[in-house]
């Protein structure tokens, strides 16, 4: 939310329809946006949420925040390779990918799906970057957020 109060454009994409359809309504379902906020990004026209893949094809910069639930003690990362093959459709030079999966899943998973579905290489092309769900933005006091910590693999 945080990119569309300073002017950018977001898309929140979803492949789950009933999480768009809240979205769209300015009912949020994530703990740290609350619907306030939610409402207020929507109004600006600048955060698009959708589950149409093809209005990422202009990105600049892709945040993966896709859920790793354990299926039998073992992390499901089905969503991150579904999430890397959409936005590898799309990936141009200069892109940025960040992901919120840990940093080995970034590096050894992501990237080749990223680099086959694009024809491009990470670190030469495109920058690829974790910044593992427990490294997120925080509420500072006054209201604004501090940055995310984030690295390059």
């Amino acid at each position: 939310m945080r990119s569309v109060e300073v002017g950018h454009r977001v898309v929140g994409f979803d492949t789950d329809a009933k999480r768009i359809e809240r979205l769209r309504a300015g009912d949020s379902y994530v703990d740290d946006v609350t619907s306030a906020n939610l409402a207020n990004a929507l109004a600006t026209g600048r955060y698009e949420p959708t589950s149409d893949g093809s209005v990422c094809a202009e990105f600049d910069v892709a945040l993966i925040t896709v859920p790793t639930p354990l299926r039998e003690g073992t992390p499901d990362l089905s969503f991150v390779v579904a999430a890397g093959e959409m936005l590898g459709a799309h990936l141009r030079r200069g892109n940025c990918v960040e992901s919120t999966t840990y940093p080995g899943t970034t590096k050894e998973l992501l990237a080749p799906i990223l680099e086959n579905r694009s024809g491009l290489v990470a670190g030469e092309d495109f920058l690829l970057a974790t910044a593992p769900s427990g490294s997120t933005s925080a509420t500072r006091p006054g209201g604004s957020r501090t940055p995310r910590r984030s690295s390059q693999v």
